[in-house]
């Protein structure tokens, strides 16, 4: 090494550092958004903290958000089937006519566990790419803030929505009631006792029970 006077040495040094200190930070973004779409979501809630402001006590990671007429978690409206199943993997059951489609999938592909479920329709004119219209999630991991999710009480979300009663169905033995707020693009389905026990987000404007493949055979328009 070159003879430096000694008053030039510490500032070299300091640069030295700072050099190295700059070059780590992007590995550290970079590892987190690249993992965005293949981590679980168990595992991304300890690394997404990204948050969006709705009432509720807590933010909710942008993985676990269900934003009305939009998304919910890294699933949105419009979003073609060839993506999603890509990253969901392939359905557990589903049906499919006229160009419409349903894919259901179970955690842990037990069907007495919670369910995921999408609707999806082609496209007119020229784009026959099937795309999410509809999305129905019954686990508590996806919320609209801290107070609403999937097994807490409907009244949870009184005076949030518009809502109004369209239909009714039976699902595994128990009657359930599903409420919709058509502008917004938001629908909750409730059992007996007044729990939530899904939330369906779907176009703003379209009305969440009336698909050509509902998700229950036994959906009734009221």
């Amino acid at each position: 090494m070159m003879n430096l006077p000694k008053y030039l040495i510490a500032p070299i040094l300091a640069l030295t550092v700072i050099a190295c200190q700059q070059n780590k930070d992007p590995k550290t973004t970079d590892t987190i958004a690249g993992a965005a779409d293949t981590t679980q979501p168990d595992a991304a809630k300890a690394t997404d903290t990204a948050a969006v402001d709705l009432p509720g006590d807590k933010p909710v990671p942008l993985v676990q958000l269900i934003v009305p007429g939009t998304s919910i978690g890294q699933t949105s409206l419009n979003e073609s089937s060839e993506n999603v199943h890509k990253r969901l993997g392939k359905p557990d059951s589903g049906d499919a006519a006229m160009g419409k489609s349903i894919s259901v999938w179970y955690a842990g592909h037990d069907t007495t566990g919670n369910v995921t479920q999408m609707y999806f329709s082609r496209g007119q004119g020229d784009d026959e790419t099937k795309r999410v219209k509809q999305i129905r999630v019954t686990s508590p991991f996806f919320k609209l803030n801290s107070k609403v999710f999937a097994g807490v009480p409907f009244k949870n979300v009184s005076g949030i929505y518009q809502l109004k009663k369209v239909a009714t169905f039976t699902d595994k033995g128990s009657n359930h009631t599903l409420y919709d707020d058509t502008k917004a693009g938001i629908a909750f389905d409730a059992d007996d006792k007044g729990i939530i026990t899904g939330i369906t987000v779907h176009e703003p404007g379209r009305e969440a029970a009336s698909t050509y493949l509902p998700f229950f055979s036994t959906l009734k328009m009221l």
